[in-house]
């Protein structure tokens, strides 16, 4: 059964993407594909442009596409071949969501963001899935 993290942080959609890259990183260390799924193409060219520049001392292969690449940035609704880890940065849970191994939910301050947040993580509860909660408000801040 897939297992759902939740990261809470203080902070804007920018600081939500810098975690994703820390994410990303720490995926691939464990050689797990990983889909972002974000909301619109103007966060998907941030993220491209983050996970470029997040670390100079290695490379994050990674596309704005679904293909096969290891770590896959999408606002599409089709996950493509990927199955392992999904970031997802979208309010709205996926309807594929059960096909990936881990899914990782980034909650930062915005009210109707975090008030969709909240559904999803009832969502999950009352459906029986393994439950994380990780409150970074106070150590990932802007």
């Amino acid at each position: 059964m897939t297992k759902v993290s939740f990261y809470k942080l203080a902070g804007d959609q920018a600081l939500a993407l810098a975690l994703a890259c820390q994410l990303v990183q720490k995926s691939l260390a464990a050689n797990q594909q990983v889909l972002c799924l974000v909301p619109d193409n103007i966060a998907a060219q941030q993220l491209d442009e983050m996970l470029w520049a997040f670390n100079r001392a290695s490379f994050v292969p990674h596309a704005q596409s679904v293909d096969h690449m290891p770590v896959a940035i999408s606002f599409d609704e089709e996950p493509g071949e990927h199955h392992q880890v999904l970031i997802n940065l979208q309010a709205q849970i996926p309807t594929w969501f059960s096909r990936f191994e881990r899914v990782i939910e980034i909650i930062y301050e915005q009210p109707d963001y975090e008030q969709a947040k909240r559904d999803n993580f009832r969502f999950y509860k009352e459906r029986g899935y393994q439950l994380e909660f990780h409150d970074l408000s106070e150590r990932f801040k802007p």
